[in-house]
């Protein structure tokens, strides 16, 4: 469930769900309406649910649902500026999550699929954040590795309090003075059937860390601590030995991204500023990620140092109603008015763009791949939608930055250039309307014959042919009576009847609007 139309529709008609062996029971528009529906319904197994909704949100749906139903599995959806909140959902019990930046029909299709519904331990293939025990297998948690573990945790989610960095300091170098740097790695995939990291992988990083300290100064070492904030994100904070310099930190950094190279994987990298002071790793936590969105401007597979600089442009203004009314009217431009694919006004270039910018981009990409879709679907493009959404993942985790989502955005809108309509609903519902003209048909009965909402057929007729559907299919059938007049012997009423009219009267009303003359007078003056 979700309450944003479009996810919802994306999801439902986007995935073929008998291959899945699943039976898609209902939809709702808030938590509380699923909720019940969950408690009286034993048969689900699933719940796909966003994280942000009315009523009941998401997190609290998760929970409340959990206690009833141990059994249920949760998928739940996410933006990318409420990330955040996917590692609580992982926390409560959910399985998997879908990023609506990250929606196509193949990730939606594979994530289900991991998901092993009818397997007898489907928690196993859940995704969970626990802390690395790989070193430390046999040995159980003590309490301050447990309380150090839920410290690291807070501080990655961003709601440590300032209360807790002693505690954490004193857990982490017992109060010795270090000099501190954090590191955000996130993964993009340069396969994108390439499968999600293993729970290994955060001893390989630390490997990485390990083998590279011969570049410290002498006798000295890193210490360090590996948070997985994602499947594909991991903080990193990085304790340094006073006598280390910033170039040096700066050395052993650069060696160990350059050499960390996983298969089928980019990496990128985004670095705080160095500190001497604990009481600044909120303050770190910030220039890290920071840093690390940045990477989509500066394109994928970057290692990015904070400077003040990246925090300097306020957050980009897009006006995401207009910006997708533009697009709008560039396809119809180009689908029905032969117009060129300039999307210089629809695209963000990233010479404009700032770190604080980022969210705001990917939620207008992202409502630009489902627009691209619905007009696929709306307009006979049938054998484009799966391209299309092929494309989008492609650009987006293949590549991973803005430049390449642009080159998507290009290459879709020459792809629908280079259609020119062909195979459009209009043309196919024009060509109808011409070879039924004497049934009884309506603009309802059409749209439901082509699968569309009427409402968004007279429109999209009205934008496209300057007329509204009634006229175009009066306008049909008056000419051909015309002809008729002109050809044959017929009776007005015999015209009246094989151009599709039931009314005599209503077919003389429409035919002086349209020519100017009774369909008598025109008779009568017809030599």
């Amino acid at each position: 469930m979700d309450d944003e139309p479009y996810v919802r529709q994306m999801i439902k008609s986007m995935i073929n769900w008998k291959e899945l062996s699943l039976e898609l029971v209902g939809e709702f528009f808030n938590g509380e309406d699923a909720y019940k529906r969950i408690i009286e319904d034993g048969s689900i197994e699933l719940v796909i649910t966003d994280l942000r909704m009315p009523v009941m949100d998401g997190l609290v749906l998760i929970k409340e649902a959990l206690a009833i139903r141990s059994e249920l599995n949760f998928m739940v959806i996410s933006a990318y500026d409420d990330f955040h909140l996917v590692k609580e959902a992982f926390m409560l019990g959910a399985k998997d999550y879908l990023l609506k930046s990250e929606m196509t029909e193949d990730h939606i299709y594979n994530t289900l699929s991991n998901l092993r519904l009818h397997d007898s331990k489907t928690s196993a293939a859940g995704l969970e954040f626990k802390p690395d025990t790989s070193s430390r297998e046999a040995e159980p948690y003590s309490s301050g590795e447990l309380m150090k573990e839920n410290l690291l945790s807070r501080l990655a989610a961003g709601n440590i309090k300032a209360s807790d960095i002693g505690t954490l300091q004193e857990l982490l170098c017992k109060n010795e003075p270090k000099r501190l740097a954090l590191t955000i790695l996130k993964l993009n995939k340069m396969d994108i059937h390439a499968a999600l990291p293993e729970a290994s992988f955060k001893h390989e990083i630390s490997e990485y860390l390990s083998h590279t300290e011969e570049l410290l100064a002498p006798g000295s070492e890193v210490r360090y601590e590996i948070v997985q904030t994602s499947p594909y994100e991991y903080l990193i904070l990085l304790l340094y030995s006073r006598k280390e310099s910033d170039s040096s930190i700066m050395k052993h950094l650069k060696h160990v991204y350059d050499s960390f190279r996983p298969p089928g994987f980019n990496i990128n990298l985004g670095l705080s500023r160095i500190a001497s002071d604990f009481a600044r790793l909120p303050e770190l936590i910030h220039e890290a990620r920071i840093s690390t969105d940045y990477c989509f401007v500066a394109g994928n597979g970057s290692i990015i140092r904070y400077t003040a600089q990246l925090d300097e442009t306020p957050p980009l203004e897009i006006d995401v109603m207009k910006q997708i009314s533009m697009l709008k009217k560039l396809l119809n431009s180009i689908l029905f008015d032969n117009g060129k694919a300039d999307i210089s006004k629809i695209m963000v270039v990233p010479g404009s763009v700032n770190a604080s910018h980022i969210h705001a981009i990917m939620d207008l990409y992202m409502k630009y791949h489902f627009i691209l879709i619905d007009f696929a679907l709306q307009n006979g493009l049938h054998g484009e939608i799966r391209a299309l959404s092929h494309e989008y993942e492609k650009h987006l985790k293949f590549y991973g930055d803005l430049n390449s989502l642009n080159k998507w955005l290009a290459s879709v809108m020459s792809r629908v250039q280079a259609r020119k309509g062909e195979n459009s609903v209009i043309n196919q519902v024009k060509h109808f309307v011409e070879e039924n003209y004497t049934c009884d048909i309506s603009l309802q009965s059409v749209a439901l014959k082509f699968n569309i909402n009427s409402s968004y057929l007279s429109r999209l007729f009205s934008e496209t042919e300057n007329t509204n559907f009634i006229d175009y299919l009066a306008h049909i059938r008056i000419t051909k009576a015309i002809e008729f007049i002109k050809t044959s012997n017929l009776k007005i009423y015999e015209i009246c009847e094989k151009v599709g009219y039931t009314s005599p009267e209503h077919f003389s009303r429409t035919f002086k609007k349209i020519t100017g003359k009774s369909p008598k007078q025109f008779m009568d003056g017809r030599e």
